[in-house]
């Protein structure tokens, strides 16, 4: 979809809103005209060159209702114009969110995710602006063809005149097209580098100052953000000069008017009235042409932002971007629809067969991988640091998108892994959790109502019943970005509480005792197999777990290298018996 047909899409998400602050803010952008006239025929009333009908005083008062009638129209304007700029806005980031939320390789977007929030923040609202200029574009047309109409009766030649630097400015902007693309896409790479970096360089805080690399990274820092000054300043310049262009060429076109008024006054075929007519509506048609240029140039602003914003999902369209659905600007939000498990949610037998996946140019991943897990068992997926154990969990529940293979829920053939492997059927804890800068209690609920009960024996299962009274605010402590507030082994229970507390056929856990202590991690397994109801799946390596799982999975380079009870395994796989030395050792 083109941009002009993508701003359509988008103009017509609000059409109420849209025609009203079109109304509202048409109406100022007439008030110009009326009040030329007004002012015509005020001062041919006062020079005796008026025809019979308004006296001087009935004008002064017809100039203060016209006054009073735009402030009332700019006072609508302010009641719907924010409403429809917030929809817009909002629409836009919730279908980039969605789109995000869709991707198979988040790392790729986490990466830059500096880039990524300026395409949230700083694109988006280049487009809005881009569509902003369209409501006051239509007013200042009506009111530019109502006043050239009405200058050309006056005097054709000297409304031609009036005309030309319209003409000149949607010259000048056509010809500068290539250059507002050039300087607008440098100055969005050179942000989006510097961003980048910024993110990177948080996340490598410690490998940094082992290095004692402090004052290099500085350095470079600097460098990016001197380049990104460089950018932002040609754009910027390039944008004032513009605009600086279209203003003073209205300005000498409002000379050469005024020159050309005068002499006219000289041989009489101007009045007073005819003059005031004039210099009130030379400056504001002057004006209505340097909008065209404007809204050419955000066009060609609007081009490059709405391809960033595709650029941030692979394949993603600004049909996409632009597609309706509901947002929330004001009273309650709808509430999160609660799982409901039904019969055909209820798991027999999860089987697997020949499952794939191989990382991008390269050879590691998971190979033609076969598994079956009965209803009720506990099944360990085992083995050493890049044999396929995460990679083999995301494949299957649709994080990462299978090559080949196929997955069954009972005999149901699972064509779509990602939304199929969710609450009631699916619950899942990845290696390393992610919490929010929100209270405890809202991290584990994640918009599910609040049930005390069921949230008490999430809490239980977590083994987080001990943690609530050292928290500052126990459940209502907020946790701080990605948790920081809270230990490695706590923000991992938070994670299972998240887990448990939503009832589901199938448990995936990926090493979630990795940051536990053995005895936190006996008591965790002890009460999932207390309170066990279903199925589940772990990633591990430690002696607790590998002792109670009814059927251990071993890897290695991404294929099965053994498969069957512990005894069996340490008796017949050699691989285990190096894994079982290797957490004796550990």
């Amino acid at each position: 979809m083109r941009t002009g047909r993508a701003a359509i899409t988008l103009l017509r998400y609000r059409p109420g809103l849209f025609l009203l602050t079109i109304l509202f803010r048409g109406a100022d952008d007439l008030v110009p005209f009326l009040t030329g006239l007004v002012m015509k025929a005020f001062f041919d009333a006062l020079t005796g060159d008026a025809q019979a009908g308004f006296t001087p005083w009935t004008l002064v008062a017809l100039f203060i209702a016209v006054e009073v009638g735009d402030r009332i129209a700019l006072f609508g304007s302010a009641l719907v114009w924010p409403r429809w700029w917030y929809a817009i806005e909002s629409l836009l980031r919730k279908n980039l969110m969605a789109a995000l939320l869709k991707v198979r390789t988040p790392r790729r977007i986490s990466s830059a995710s500096g880039e990524v929030t300026n395409r949230f923040r700083d694109d988006v609202g280049t487009v809005v602006r881009y569509l902003e200029r369209y409501i006051h574009l239509w007013g200042n047309l009506v009111f530019a063809a109502l006043a050239i109409v009405w200058m050309a009766r006056i005097n054709i030649v000297i409304t031609f005149v009036t005309v030309i630097p319209s003409i000149i400015v949607v010259i000048i902007i056509d010809a500068a097209r290539k250059y507002i693309h050039q300087y607008r896409a440098a100055q969005r790479v050179a942000t989006a580098q510097a961003t980048n970096f910024i993110n990177e360089m948080f996340q490598a805080v410690l490998a940094i100052k082992v290095a004692t690399m402090e004052s290099n990274v500085i350095s470079y820092f600097r460098e990016l953000n001197d380049a990104r000054r460089k950018s932002t300043l040609i754009d910027n310049l390039f944008e004032q000069m513009l605009r600086s262009i279209n203003q003073n060429l209205g300005n000498i076109a409002t000379g050469v008017i005024l020159i050309l008024v005068a002499e006219r006054m000289k041989s009489g075929d101007f009045t007073v009235g005819d003059i005031a007519l004039f210099m009130a509506y030379v400056g504001e048609v002057a004006r209505s042409g340097s909008l065209l240029g404007t809204v050419m140039t955000h066009h060609a602003r609007a081009q490059i932002s709405f391809g960033r914003m595709e650029g941030v999902v692979d394949g993603m369209s600004s049909s996409a971007l632009a597609q309706h659905s509901p947002v929330y600007l004001g009273g309650d939000t709808p509430t999160v629809p609660v799982p409901v498990k039904s019969e055909g949610d209820q798991l027999r037998e999860l089987t697997v067969k020949g499952l794939t996946y191989r990382y991008e140019e390269s050879e590691n991943g998971i190979h033609e991988i076969d598994m079956q897990i009965p209803s009720g068992s506990f099944v360990v997926v085992t083995g050493r640091i890049g044999s396929g154990k995460s990679t083999l969990l995301r494949a299957l529940l649709g994080v990462l998108p299978k090559e080949s293979g196929e997955i069954r829920w009972n005999t149901e053939l699972v064509t779509d892994a990602q939304s199929f492997f969710v609450p009631p059927r699916s619950a899942y804890t990845p290696q390393v959790p992610r919490l929010f800068s929100e209270p405890l209690k809202d991290n584990i609920l994640m918009g599910l109502p609040d049930d005390p009960e069921a949230l008490k024996q999430a809490i239980r299962l977590g083994v987080m019943e001990d943690d609530l009274p050292t928290l500052e605010d126990g459940l209502d402590t907020i946790v701080g970005p990605r948790g920081v507030k809270l230990s490695g082994g706590q923000i991992q229970r938070a994670a299972a509480t998240r887990m448990f507390v939503r009832p589901a056929e199938l448990y995936v856990f990926d090493d979630l005792s990795s940051a536990l202590d053995v005895e936190t991690e006996q008591v965790l397994w002890d009460r999932v197999f207390e309170a066990r109801r279903s199925t589940c799946l772990v990633v591990s390596h430690r002696r607790p777990a590998l002792r109670r799982a009814d059927k251990i999975i071993v890897l290695k380079d991404g294929r099965v290298e053994g498969d069957g009870t512990l005894d069996e395994l340490l008796a017949s796989c050699e691989e285990m018996q190096r894994l079982w030395q290797g957490s004796a050792e550990g």
